[in-house]
């Protein structure tokens, strides 16, 4: 680990992108100073530190913001390494072989008994995804860790902002198994195929990013706003995807009416619980062209209906299961 006052950490917190794993990394491959080490710091280290950095924690990152977080620290880092060592993205041959520790990097969700776990919970997306001709057991892993576990469920990927972070952890755990760019492009091309029906059940359309005058790339108010909402209410979210309630608009507008958890559930009101449920379905169907797609939303929202009158004790019925 560097010192206090070493190079490798001054440089890491004044750029923003401290990350006490990465520097440890660093440090084992013999980068003190980035201005003088990167410019000749190789591709097959790069590759040796994204492994390690990325590859192999995103079993241990279990909040998505944080995952986020990281790839973007590992972007900049990135770019810095790239414009030293006069590396370009483009010099990496196609052909090429990655490393030994490359083909042995050990994937999410790759065990036996994580595997057996996963195909057993999200037995029917896969059925559907084979059907598709878009299966692949690194998007069926991360689609089931967002909530995803049949074709009902695609419709609660709400926003472009989540289809890119799903799209990101896709290739954080392909990374280290793909030994070749046709591999690649297969894996990218099966990834495209499940986006385009993705956007046909919910009818969300592909958003460009403007660039602002100092040619910075901006966020989508809606996607801003989201990103902000994901630094609370982590056990609120946690639990809606655990039981099978996972809807964005629904976590908004309870995080919204301060309901964090959820404990705090039950101490909505009648009225309260209707306005949530009205505002709900109007953010949601505005975007649902589909019926069925309609229908799974009102299903979840009749789900979460049982739950609240449960632990609130409040036994009058409003909504009907259609």
């Amino acid at each position: 680990m560097a010192e206090e006052s070493s190079p490798l950490r001054k440089y890491l917190k004044k750029e923003d992108i401290y990350d006490r794993d990465v520097e440890s990394i660093l440090c084992d491959l013999n980068v003190k100073d980035p201005a003088s080490d990167f410019k000749g710091f190789t591709q097959k280290q790069w590759d040796e530190l994204y492994r390690r950095a990325v590859v192999e924690r995103a079993k241990e990152l279990k909040d998505q913001p944080a995952k986020v977080r990281l790839e973007k620290k590992m972007t900049k880092l990135e770019k810095y390494w790239r414009k030293e060592s006069g590396i370009n993205k483009t010099s990496i041959k196609a052909d090429s072989k990655v490393s030994k520790d490359d083909q042995k990097a050990p994937a999410d969700q790759s065990s036996k008994a994580a595997t057996n776990e996963l195909l057993e919970k999200a037995a029917e997306l896969k059925k559907f995804l084979q059907k598709e001709g878009c299966y692949n057991v690194d998007l069926l892993a991360v689609l089931s860790d967002h909530g995803v576990n049949k074709e009902e469920d695609i419709g609660n990927i709400q926003t472009n902002m989540e289809w890119g972070t799903i799209t990101r952890e896709v290739r954080v755990l392909q990374r280290g198994k793909l030994k070749d760019q046709a591999a690649k492009n297969r894996a990218d091309k099966t990834v495209i195929k499940f986006e385009k029906i993705w956007r046909k059940k919910t009818g969300i359309k592909s958003t460009s990013i403007k660039e602002d005058a100092k040619g910075k790339k901006g966020t989508a108010p809606k996607d801003k706003k989201i990103e902000e909402l994901q630094g609370k209410g982590k056990a609120l979210k946690d639990w809606m995807k655990k039981n099978g309630i996972w809807q964005m608009a629904l976590y908004e507008e309870l995080l919204g009416a301060g309901i964090e958890s959820p404990d705090q559930c039950k101490g909505l009101t009648e009225d309260q619980f209707d306005e949530i449920v009205r505002k709900v379905r109007v953010e949601r169907f505005k975007d649902l062209k589909e019926q069925k797609a309609r229908q799974a939303a009102d299903k979840l929202l009749v789900k979460f209906e049982k739950f609240w009158r449960k632990e609130s004790g409040i036994k009058k019925t409003s909504l009907k299961n259609k």
